[in-house]
């Protein structure tokens, strides 16, 4: 079975477990602050993959770090998977969660590329208007690519929008070619 599926699992009992409880938000908040942690530290996830660290070491380090600062039902499934020789595969049970709470919440994540940053009123109109596209509520996540001449790029899982100027000049030079063609 795949790392991505078994992950996806854990994500489940975490998220079925937390709902029965009635702590949605608080392990919502602990499993974002996790995702944090371990975006901000390329040493914590890579402690987290070794399996030259002994489970007890990890136990410890989870202890320190977590206990008291997340739900306990967080602590708990860290414990598991490092009890099960599986916590390589934290990273990927706390992303496959945070496409669980995005499911819950009506939300998807749109990647933009811009070629020069977006002022916060022509953020919120691209919001709103993928959102009306979508049905959806949108979270934008802006990254500016200075190989685009202008315009966007918008990608919302494997959707992808192309609003740039390279590929509408491409487009307008396509057409004027098949228009070529089609009167000689």
């Amino acid at each position: 079975m795949s790392d991505s599926i078994v992950a996806r699992r854990y994500a489940q009992a975490l998220y079925q477990e937390g709902a029965a409880a009635n702590k949605a938000d608080q392990i919502d908040e602990g499993m974002q602050s996790l995702q944090e942690s371990l975006d901000a530290s390329r040493e914590l996830d890579q402690f987290f993959r070794s399996p030259v660290i002994s489970r007890e070491k990890k136990e410890a380090v989870i202890g320190s770090l977590f206990d008291g600062k997340v739900d306990p039902l967080i602590v708990r499934l860290m414990r598991m998977l490092v009890q099960k020789g599986r916590e390589d595969i934290l990273p990927g049970v706390v992303r496959q969660y945070g496409e669980l709470r995005d499911e819950r919440l009506g939300l998807v994540e749109a990647t933009v590329k811009t070629a020069m940053p977006m002022e916060y009123d022509e953020t919120e109109s691209l919001r709103k208007a993928l959102e009306a596209r979508t049905g959806k509520k949108v979270r934008l996540k802006i990254e500016v690519d200075r190989a685009l001449l202008g315009g966007v790029v918008v990608r919302i899982g494997d959707r992808v929008y192309d609003g740039s100027a390279r590929h509408q000049l491409s487009t307008l030079r396509d057409q004027f070619e098949e228009r070529a063609y089609l009167s000689n």
